[in-house]
């Protein structure tokens, strides 16, 4: 096989790699069989057997909601357990047509996040809890970045608690609560912060990104599946750092500005209703004298991945290493600068299709004198074939005397077999760099390009199996073949008969029936992805017959498609 073979062959492997990992790993909701489980963030920690009590009030506990609006957020705090129970993302719509719903991340009963305290075991006074109807202290009952709010409920006992919520112009609350001692006693309390889910992505991510829990704990990124944390809770400990939950595009996550070590939990509550996931923290013990005051804070970001944002934030106190909510995959040293080449060029051109062609063409003019030393080698080796032949024909299996004549004659001609692979490793880590650049960067979602692609980020909307539209059925997704995959199949066809054909049959067999082989599998990636295939396939073939034609080399393009090859 040649090094032209070679290259091809990795590039093949690549893509099935990510299609075999698609079958075998397939995004799915965990359904496991239901367990019991002590429903405490810490074991040394428990609500006292009060807090069981229900306020009279809790009749009209439905009854009244504080607004969330920015320019990015629409929401609501429910004052019935204070809890941030519904967001939805004004910036971004369920679909791409523009007049669909904003995207709904926070949903009642769903999807929420809540804080309050802990008491130690034995405590005898009552807490606030998810049946609590909370009063409003502040003159405005919309939180909105020029307006803070504040929320407070008396358990009647002589303790006083209140919350306070501010917004900034994006995706980031912060958070204090306070609880004022008006007993005769010393009291003790635990803060506690924590995000709760019960309906979970739906998003075909082919198994190569991470949605679920993750946290940043001190120095070290630590990732967790639903199902890991359905059959064992996670637990943590850590000073500084956050704790969230990743989807594709959406991300949420709670930090504690308090000092002193934080206790993380990450599990699984069981409800006759559905399961619950709940990832929390818990603080360490504050205490408050009589007529003083006790109080923790922290952040809460609920929002969109958008990566200016992201690392805006992650440069703030509270939310270190905070870019890593965004999984940029195994070789996110290369992603992140890809996805800021990408993202200028298309400031500059309007289109991210466009930007995606013009990243091409950097690439290739980076990687072109590791290429072009590599093509020329190949071009070399293409001229000693005859050479080649002929040893074999003289020498016939004396492998020992072949070896040292193949030796002398790659030394003589300034032959170096391997450096045709040294492209093939380091273009695979920009391949799927990319690939991951358009399958999570929520820049992508809905980006369109021209004509019928208005969603760069999804596979092909139209295929030749339905005549593109004309017919009123949608194949399966591996039918999906559209005209990009088709042109795509063809510049893979012309790069293996810009080269002599393989002597081997098999081998001949193999690279006939292969470009079928890659259309159909293309058919389950992003639509850009395909793209940049298509368009970089046809620069590698003008790149090679440059070289091949510089290096007085015949291009074989046209005799391999009817004429038997020299060498056969």
């Amino acid at each position: 096989m040649n090094d032209s073979s070679r290259y091809i062959m990795a590039i093949v492997l690549a893509m099935i790699i990510l299609f075999t990992w698609q079958i075998l790993f397939p995004v799915e909701q965990p359904n496991y069989e239901q367990e019991n489980r002590q429903e405490t963030l810490l074991d040394e920690i428990v609500i006292s057997e009060t807090d069981n009590i229900i306020p009279e009030v809790v009749a009209n506990c439905n009854s009244e909601k504080i607004i969330i609006n920015n320019e990015r957020l629409e929401g609501s705090i429910d004052l019935c357990g204070a809890q941030i129970n519904e967001i939805f993302l004004k910036k971004f719509n369920n679909t791409a047509d523009i007049d669909s719903d904003y995207v709904q991340l926070f949903k009642k009963d769903s999807y929420w996040v809540e804080s309050g305290w802990l008491a130690p075991r034995g405590a005898n006074f009552l807490l606030p809890d998810e049946n609590t109807l909370w009063t409003l202290e502040s003159q405005n009952s919309v939180l909105s970045p020029n307006t803070p709010i504040i929320i407070s409920w008396e358990n009647g006992n002589g303790l006083k608690f209140i919350q306070k919520y501010s917004l900034d112009e994006n995706y980031l609350f912060s958070f204090t609560q306070e609880v004022e001692n008006n007993t005769p006693g010393l009291i003790t309390l635990f803060p506690f912060h924590k995000l709760s889910r019960q309906e979970l992505p739906t998003s075909q991510t082919l198994g190569l990104l991470h949605e679920g829990p993750a946290g940043w704990f001190d120095e070290k990124l630590d990732e967790q599946d639903y199902d890991d944390i359905y059959k064992k809770d996670f637990r943590k400990e850590f000073k500084n750092g956050w704790i969230g939950i990743r989807d594709k595009y959406w991300a949420t996550a709670i930090s504690s500005l308090d000092e002193g070590e934080k206790k993380a939990h990450f599990k699984v509550s069981k409800q006759d209703e559905g399961d619950i996931y709940r990832i929390g923290y818990t603080g360490e013990a504050t205490s408050a004298s009589p007529n003083s005051t006790l109080s923790s804070s922290g952040l809460i970001f609920i929002g969109a991945k958008e990566v200016d944002i992201i690392q805006s934030y992650s440069d703030r106190k509270g939310l270190p290493k905070f870019d890593l909510i965004i999984d940029w995959g195994w070789f996110y040293f290369i992603s992140k600068p890809l996805f800021y080449i990408l993202d200028f060029l298309y400031l500059y051109t309007g289109n991210f299709g466009v930007a995606i062609l013009l990243l091409t063409v950097l690439i290739k003019l980076v990687f072109f004198p590791v290429v072009n030393r590599s093509y020329v080698q190949m071009a070399k080796m293409r001229k000693v074939q005859p050479e080649i032949q002929r040893m074999k024909d003289l020498y016939g299996d004396d492998r020992q005397k072949m070896a040292q004549e193949m030796q002398s004659l790659y030394k003589k001609e300034e032959l170096k077999p391997l450096s045709g692979c040294l492209p093939v490793f380091i273009q695979i880590p920009v391949f799927f760099a990319l690939y991951n650049v358009l399958l999570v960067t929520i820049e992508m979602r809905h980006a369109p390009f021209f004509g019928w692609i208005r969603d760069l980020s999804a596979p092909d909307p139209l295929s030749v199996f339905n005549l593109f539209g004309i017919i009123n059925w949608t194949p399966p997704q591996i039918l999906m073949i559209g005209i990009f995959h088709l042109l795509f199949g063809l510049t893979f066809f012309l790069q293996t008969k810009l080269n002599p054909a393989p002597t081997d049959q098999i081998q001949k067999t193999l690279f006939t029936w292969m470009p079928i082989f890659m259309i159909f599998i293309a058919a389950n990636f992003p639509i850009g992805l395909v793209i940049y295939w298509a368009w970089n396939g046809l620069l590698s073939i003008l790149q090679q017959a440059y070289i091949m034609k510089k290096q007085g080399m015949e291009i074989a393009l046209f005799a391999n498609f009817g004429r038997k090859n020299s060498n056969e």
